[in-house]
Protein backbone atom coordinates (compact mmCIF):
# COMPACT_ATOMS: atom_id res chain seq x y z
CA UNK A 1 0.00 0.00 0.00
CA UNK A 2 1.50 3.37 -0.97
CA UNK A 3 2.28 6.23 1.81
CA UNK A 4 0.02 9.28 1.93
CA UNK A 5 3.38 11.48 0.07
CA UNK A 6 3.68 8.95 -2.52
CA UNK A 7 -0.04 8.76 -3.19
CA UNK A 8 0.19 12.98 -3.46
CA UNK A 9 2.63 12.33 -5.63
CA UNK A 10 1.34 9.75 -8.03
CA UNK A 11 -2.35 12.34 -8.52
CA UNK A 12 0.31 15.35 -9.02
CA UNK A 13 2.54 13.14 -11.65
CA UNK A 14 -0.57 12.06 -12.86
CA UNK A 15 -2.09 15.51 -13.75
CA UNK A 16 1.17 16.50 -15.28
CA UNK A 17 1.12 13.71 -17.58
CA UNK A 18 -1.89 14.24 -18.96
CA UNK A 19 -1.63 18.02 -19.61
CA UNK A 20 -2.44 18.05 -23.53
CA UNK A 21 0.62 18.57 -25.28
CA UNK A 22 1.79 17.97 -28.90
CA UNK A 23 3.80 14.36 -29.98
CA UNK A 24 6.95 16.32 -29.44
CA UNK A 25 6.38 17.66 -26.01
CA UNK A 26 5.49 14.14 -24.82
CA UNK A 27 9.08 12.88 -23.33
CA UNK A 28 9.43 16.79 -20.97
CA UNK A 29 6.06 16.12 -19.83
CA UNK A 30 6.78 12.05 -18.98
CA UNK A 31 10.07 12.95 -17.08
CA UNK A 32 8.68 15.78 -15.36
CA UNK A 33 5.99 13.28 -13.95
CA UNK A 34 8.91 10.81 -13.08
CA UNK A 35 10.42 13.43 -11.56
CA UNK A 36 7.67 13.68 -8.74
CA UNK A 37 7.96 9.87 -7.83
CA UNK A 38 11.17 8.61 -8.03
CA UNK A 39 14.87 9.66 -7.40
CA UNK A 40 17.20 8.44 -10.05
CA UNK A 41 20.18 9.86 -12.29
CA UNK A 42 18.61 9.13 -15.43
CA UNK A 43 15.04 8.71 -17.10
CA UNK A 44 15.05 7.50 -20.41
CA UNK A 45 11.90 6.78 -23.10
CA UNK A 46 12.14 4.71 -26.09
CA UNK A 47 9.77 4.12 -28.74
CA UNK A 48 10.19 1.79 -32.00
CA UNK A 49 8.51 0.02 -34.48
CA UNK A 50 9.54 -3.66 -35.59
CA UNK A 51 13.25 -3.32 -35.70
CA UNK A 52 13.29 -0.03 -36.29
CA UNK A 53 14.11 2.52 -33.09
CA UNK A 54 11.81 5.87 -33.85
CA UNK A 55 13.55 7.71 -31.03
CA UNK A 56 15.24 7.82 -27.41
CA UNK A 57 15.01 10.67 -24.98
CA UNK A 58 17.68 10.99 -22.08
CA UNK A 59 16.75 13.14 -19.02
CA UNK A 60 19.40 15.15 -18.20
CA UNK A 61 21.34 14.45 -21.35
CA UNK A 62 23.43 11.56 -21.44
CA UNK A 63 26.59 11.79 -23.89
CA UNK A 64 27.17 8.83 -25.06
CA UNK A 65 26.80 6.68 -28.36
CA UNK A 66 23.14 5.79 -28.91
CA UNK A 67 24.56 3.48 -31.68
CA UNK A 68 26.29 1.32 -29.32
CA UNK A 69 23.28 0.99 -27.24
CA UNK A 70 21.36 -0.10 -30.04
CA UNK A 71 24.15 -2.67 -31.25
CA UNK A 72 24.18 -4.48 -27.64
CA UNK A 73 20.56 -3.91 -26.58
CA UNK A 74 20.21 -7.50 -27.13
CA UNK A 75 22.07 -8.54 -24.46
CA UNK A 76 19.97 -6.38 -22.13
CA UNK A 77 18.50 -8.86 -19.11
CA UNK A 78 15.26 -7.31 -18.18
CA UNK A 79 14.28 -7.01 -21.88
CA UNK A 80 15.44 -10.50 -23.21
CA UNK A 81 13.35 -11.83 -19.89
CA UNK A 82 10.45 -9.38 -20.74
CA UNK A 83 9.91 -11.06 -24.37
CA UNK A 84 10.45 -14.23 -23.32
CA UNK A 85 8.05 -15.12 -20.41
CA UNK A 86 5.73 -11.78 -22.12
CA UNK A 87 5.81 -9.93 -19.18
CA UNK A 88 3.47 -6.64 -18.94
CA UNK A 89 5.11 -5.56 -15.67
CA UNK A 90 7.66 -3.47 -14.38
CA UNK A 91 11.11 -5.49 -13.61
CA UNK A 92 14.92 -4.88 -12.44
CA UNK A 93 17.99 -6.13 -13.96
CA UNK A 94 18.37 -7.67 -9.92
CA UNK A 95 15.36 -10.26 -10.91
CA UNK A 96 17.35 -12.31 -13.47
CA UNK A 97 20.69 -11.10 -13.46
CA UNK A 98 23.69 -10.75 -9.98
CA UNK A 99 25.42 -7.66 -9.96
CA UNK A 100 28.47 -9.25 -11.13
CA UNK A 101 26.82 -10.60 -14.42
CA UNK A 102 25.23 -7.04 -15.25
CA UNK A 103 28.53 -5.82 -14.87
CA UNK A 104 30.25 -8.50 -17.22
CA UNK A 105 27.92 -8.04 -20.55
CA UNK A 106 29.35 -5.39 -23.40
CA UNK A 107 25.90 -3.30 -22.84
CA UNK A 108 26.93 -2.95 -19.63
CA UNK A 109 30.52 -2.15 -20.25
CA UNK A 110 30.23 0.18 -23.15
CA UNK A 111 27.13 1.91 -22.18
CA UNK A 112 25.90 1.90 -18.18
CA UNK A 113 29.87 1.41 -16.87
CA UNK A 114 30.63 5.12 -17.85
CA UNK A 115 27.84 6.45 -15.85
CA UNK A 116 28.13 3.30 -13.28
CA UNK A 117 24.65 2.79 -13.75
CA UNK A 118 24.23 -0.07 -11.30
CA UNK A 119 20.34 -0.78 -10.87
CA UNK A 120 17.57 0.07 -12.98
CA UNK A 121 13.75 -0.53 -13.06
CA UNK A 122 11.92 -0.47 -16.30
CA UNK A 123 8.80 -1.44 -18.25
CA UNK A 124 7.80 -2.36 -21.74
CA UNK A 125 4.43 -1.79 -23.27
CA UNK A 126 4.42 -3.89 -26.84
CA UNK A 127 0.69 -4.37 -27.29
CA UNK A 128 0.46 -1.41 -30.12
CA UNK A 129 3.07 0.19 -32.58
CA UNK A 130 4.77 1.99 -31.49
CA UNK A 131 6.38 0.10 -28.40
CA UNK A 132 7.00 2.59 -25.58
CA UNK A 133 9.51 1.91 -23.05
CA UNK A 134 10.54 3.33 -19.55
CA UNK A 135 13.82 3.12 -17.95
CA UNK A 136 14.96 4.37 -14.72
CA UNK A 137 18.47 4.38 -13.63
CA UNK A 138 20.84 5.19 -10.82
CA UNK A 139 24.25 4.49 -8.93
CA UNK A 140 23.10 3.38 -5.57
CA UNK A 141 20.49 1.53 -4.11
CA UNK A 142 18.11 -0.87 -5.94
CA UNK A 143 14.85 -0.05 -6.52
CA UNK A 144 12.51 -1.21 -4.04
CA UNK A 145 8.59 -2.72 -4.05
CA UNK A 146 7.41 0.33 -3.45
CA UNK A 147 8.87 1.82 -6.18
CA UNK A 148 7.99 -1.26 -8.55
CA UNK A 149 4.35 -0.95 -7.87
CA UNK A 150 4.47 2.96 -8.45
CA UNK A 151 5.65 2.30 -12.26
CA UNK A 152 3.16 -0.26 -12.64
CA UNK A 153 0.12 2.18 -11.25
CA UNK A 154 1.67 4.59 -13.81
CA UNK A 155 2.42 2.80 -16.80
CA UNK A 156 -1.34 2.32 -18.36
CA UNK A 157 -1.63 6.38 -17.92
CA UNK A 158 1.69 6.91 -19.30
CA UNK A 159 0.49 4.96 -22.30
CA UNK A 160 -2.62 6.53 -22.58
CA UNK A 161 -1.00 9.95 -22.45
CA UNK A 162 1.15 9.03 -25.15
CA UNK A 163 -1.70 8.19 -27.49
CA UNK A 164 -3.30 11.30 -26.27
CA UNK A 165 0.12 13.23 -27.41
CA UNK A 166 -0.26 11.96 -31.13
CA UNK A 167 -3.32 12.54 -31.37
CA UNK A 168 -3.76 15.99 -30.41
CA UNK A 169 -0.79 16.63 -33.20
CA UNK A 170 -2.69 14.56 -35.68
CA UNK A 171 -5.87 16.71 -35.47
CA UNK A 172 -4.01 20.13 -34.86
CA UNK A 173 -2.32 19.17 -38.31
CA UNK A 174 -5.63 18.15 -39.87
CA UNK A 175 -7.60 20.98 -38.67
CA UNK A 176 -6.81 22.86 -41.28
CA UNK A 177 -7.62 20.47 -43.99
CA UNK A 178 -10.90 20.07 -42.90
CA UNK A 179 -12.39 19.67 -46.66
CA UNK A 180 -9.45 16.68 -47.74
CA UNK A 181 -8.65 13.64 -46.80
CA UNK A 182 -5.56 13.43 -44.27
CA UNK A 183 -3.71 10.16 -43.33
CA UNK A 184 -0.38 9.39 -41.50
CA UNK A 185 1.38 6.05 -42.14
CA UNK A 186 4.24 4.85 -40.75
CA UNK A 187 7.43 3.22 -42.31
CA UNK A 188 5.72 -0.16 -42.61
CA UNK A 189 2.99 1.20 -44.36
CA UNK A 190 0.36 0.87 -41.32
CA UNK A 191 -2.30 3.56 -40.94
CA UNK A 192 -1.91 5.80 -37.88
CA UNK A 193 -4.38 7.96 -38.35
CA UNK A 194 -7.14 8.81 -40.78
CA UNK A 195 -9.66 11.25 -40.45
CA UNK A 196 -13.18 10.98 -41.58
CA UNK A 197 -13.35 12.51 -44.77
CA UNK A 198 -9.89 9.99 -45.27
CA UNK A 199 -12.06 7.37 -45.00
CA UNK A 200 -14.75 7.59 -47.05
CA UNK A 201 -12.50 8.67 -49.97
CA UNK A 202 -10.31 5.50 -49.65
CA UNK A 203 -13.69 3.42 -49.48
CA UNK A 204 -14.94 5.34 -52.56
CA UNK A 205 -12.33 5.49 -54.84
CA UNK A 206 -10.30 1.64 -53.50
CA UNK A 207 -13.58 0.24 -53.20
CA UNK A 208 -12.32 -1.11 -49.33
CA UNK A 209 -12.76 -0.09 -46.04
CA UNK A 210 -9.25 0.51 -44.78
CA UNK A 211 -8.07 -1.20 -41.42
CA UNK A 212 -4.70 -0.83 -40.46
CA UNK A 213 -2.95 -0.97 -43.69
CA UNK A 214 -2.79 1.19 -46.92
CA UNK A 215 -4.43 0.22 -50.23
CA UNK A 216 -2.33 -1.79 -51.77
CA UNK A 217 -1.91 0.69 -55.05
CA UNK A 218 -1.41 2.97 -52.55
CA UNK A 219 1.44 1.97 -50.69
CA UNK A 220 2.87 0.61 -54.02
CA UNK A 221 3.39 3.92 -55.07
CA UNK A 222 3.88 5.61 -51.53
CA UNK A 223 7.16 2.71 -51.13
CA UNK A 224 8.76 3.81 -54.42
CA UNK A 225 8.17 7.34 -54.19
CA UNK A 226 9.84 7.01 -51.15
CA UNK A 227 12.64 4.34 -52.31
CA UNK A 228 13.26 7.10 -55.29
CA UNK A 229 13.80 9.93 -53.34
CA UNK A 230 16.31 7.91 -51.19
CA UNK A 231 18.31 7.17 -54.28
CA UNK A 232 18.37 10.89 -55.34
CA UNK A 233 16.23 9.66 -58.34
CA UNK A 234 13.60 12.20 -60.08
CA UNK A 235 10.11 12.18 -58.33
CA UNK A 236 7.39 9.80 -58.43
CA UNK A 237 4.00 12.33 -59.56
CA UNK A 238 1.17 12.58 -57.02
CA UNK A 239 -0.93 9.03 -57.65
CA UNK A 240 -4.17 10.16 -59.57
CA UNK A 241 -7.24 7.74 -59.43
CA UNK A 242 -10.74 7.97 -61.04
CA UNK A 243 -12.49 9.53 -64.03
CA UNK A 244 -12.45 12.33 -65.99
CA UNK A 245 -15.39 13.96 -64.17
CA UNK A 246 -14.54 12.65 -60.85
CA UNK A 247 -11.00 11.78 -59.54
CA UNK A 248 -8.66 11.81 -55.91
CA UNK A 249 -5.00 13.23 -56.24
CA UNK A 250 -2.98 11.53 -53.45
CA UNK A 251 -0.18 13.22 -52.32
CA UNK A 252 2.45 13.33 -49.33
CA UNK A 253 3.14 15.74 -47.06
CA UNK A 254 6.09 17.27 -45.91
CA UNK A 255 6.79 16.31 -42.45
CA UNK A 256 9.40 16.60 -39.60
CA UNK A 257 9.21 13.16 -38.52
CA UNK A 258 11.28 11.23 -40.13
CA UNK A 259 9.04 8.14 -38.82
CA UNK A 260 5.87 8.69 -40.37
CA UNK A 261 4.71 9.83 -43.81
CA UNK A 262 1.76 12.62 -44.36
CA UNK A 263 -1.05 12.46 -47.44
CA UNK A 264 -3.49 14.57 -48.46
CA UNK A 265 -5.99 13.04 -50.44
CA UNK A 266 -7.95 15.63 -52.86
CA UNK A 267 -11.19 15.39 -54.74
CA UNK A 268 -11.55 17.05 -58.19
CA UNK A 269 -15.61 16.76 -59.71
CA UNK A 270 -15.67 18.56 -62.81
CA UNK A 271 -19.11 20.21 -63.04
CA UNK A 272 -19.80 19.90 -66.66
CA UNK A 273 -22.28 23.01 -68.20
CA UNK A 274 -25.10 21.83 -69.87
CA UNK A 275 -25.61 24.83 -72.25
CA UNK A 276 -23.49 24.75 -74.93
CA UNK A 277 -25.12 21.28 -75.99
CA UNK A 278 -28.06 23.69 -76.60
CA UNK A 279 -26.02 24.27 -79.85
CA UNK A 280 -27.51 21.23 -80.93
CA UNK A 281 -30.99 22.69 -81.83
CA UNK A 282 -31.76 21.43 -78.02
CA UNK A 283 -33.38 23.18 -75.26
CA UNK A 284 -32.39 23.74 -72.26
CA UNK A 285 -33.96 20.67 -70.65
CA UNK A 286 -33.49 18.72 -73.09
CA UNK A 287 -29.49 19.88 -73.11
CA UNK A 288 -29.33 18.26 -69.38
CA UNK A 289 -30.97 15.07 -70.45
CA UNK A 290 -28.21 14.53 -72.98
CA UNK A 291 -25.51 16.07 -70.53
CA UNK A 292 -26.41 12.98 -68.06
CA UNK A 293 -26.96 10.68 -71.24
CA UNK A 294 -23.45 10.77 -71.87
CA UNK A 295 -22.15 10.57 -68.86
CA UNK A 296 -23.45 6.79 -69.02
CA UNK A 297 -26.91 7.92 -66.36
CA UNK A 298 -30.13 7.31 -67.51
CA UNK A 299 -32.09 9.98 -65.60
CA UNK A 300 -31.29 11.50 -62.14
CA UNK A 301 -31.81 9.54 -59.56
CA UNK A 302 -31.73 11.96 -57.05
CA UNK A 303 -34.75 13.63 -57.99
CA UNK A 304 -38.69 12.89 -57.68
CA UNK A 305 -40.48 10.60 -60.11
CA UNK A 306 -42.49 13.10 -61.20
CA UNK A 307 -38.96 14.25 -62.17
CA UNK A 308 -37.41 11.55 -63.67
CA UNK A 309 -40.63 10.89 -65.46
CA UNK A 310 -39.81 14.38 -67.33
CA UNK A 311 -36.72 13.51 -67.90
CA UNK A 312 -37.76 9.91 -70.21
CA UNK A 313 -40.08 12.79 -72.03
CA UNK A 314 -37.24 14.65 -72.96
CA UNK A 315 -35.63 11.72 -74.21
CA UNK A 316 -38.26 11.08 -76.44
CA UNK A 317 -38.09 13.86 -77.64
CA UNK A 318 -34.57 13.93 -78.25
CA UNK A 319 -34.78 10.83 -80.20
CA UNK A 320 -37.91 12.29 -82.37
CA UNK A 321 -40.46 8.95 -81.54
CA UNK A 322 -43.01 7.72 -79.48
CA UNK A 323 -43.17 5.37 -76.82
CA UNK A 324 -44.42 1.89 -77.73
CA UNK A 325 -44.30 0.99 -73.75
CA UNK A 326 -41.69 -1.94 -74.74
CA UNK A 327 -38.58 -0.05 -74.79
CA UNK A 328 -36.81 1.19 -71.56
CA UNK A 329 -35.48 4.95 -72.55
CA UNK A 330 -31.86 5.24 -71.61
CA UNK A 331 -28.09 6.10 -72.78
CA UNK A 332 -27.42 5.00 -76.43
CA UNK A 333 -30.97 3.85 -76.06
CA UNK A 334 -31.96 4.92 -79.71
CA UNK A 335 -30.83 5.99 -82.95
CA UNK A 336 -31.36 9.75 -82.22
CA UNK A 337 -30.08 9.96 -78.87
CA UNK A 338 -26.78 8.37 -79.79
CA UNK A 339 -26.64 10.54 -82.90
CA UNK A 340 -26.97 13.58 -80.76
CA UNK A 341 -24.69 11.94 -78.10
CA UNK A 342 -21.32 11.35 -80.22
CA UNK A 343 -22.22 15.35 -81.26
CA UNK A 344 -22.35 16.02 -77.45
CA UNK A 345 -19.25 14.49 -76.24
CA UNK A 346 -17.47 16.93 -78.52
CA UNK A 347 -18.92 19.78 -77.10
CA UNK A 348 -18.26 18.35 -73.75
CA UNK A 349 -14.57 17.68 -74.55
CA UNK A 350 -14.19 21.14 -75.20
CA UNK A 351 -15.36 22.68 -72.25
Amino acid sequence: MLSCSVARNLSRALLELHNPGPYTDFPTRLFASLRLCFTCDFYSFNEWTDKNIERIEIYPNWDVSLKVFKDYLSEHPSIEAIYRKRLKSAVKVSDFVSLTQWRQTRLYNEFFRLRKQDYQLTFISAEQLPKLAVGLNRVTRDFSEEERCLLNLLRPHLVQAYRESRLFSYLNEAAGISSDGFIVVDRAWRIRYVNARGLKQLKDYFGEQPGSALPARVSNWLQEKTRLKSAGELPVPDLTVGSNDRSLTVQTVASGDETEYRLLLHETVRQLDARPLQSLGLTNREAEVLLWLSQGKSHPHHQSPNYRETSRTRIRQIDGRKPDGRRSYGAGGTKGVKRLMRGGRKVISNQ
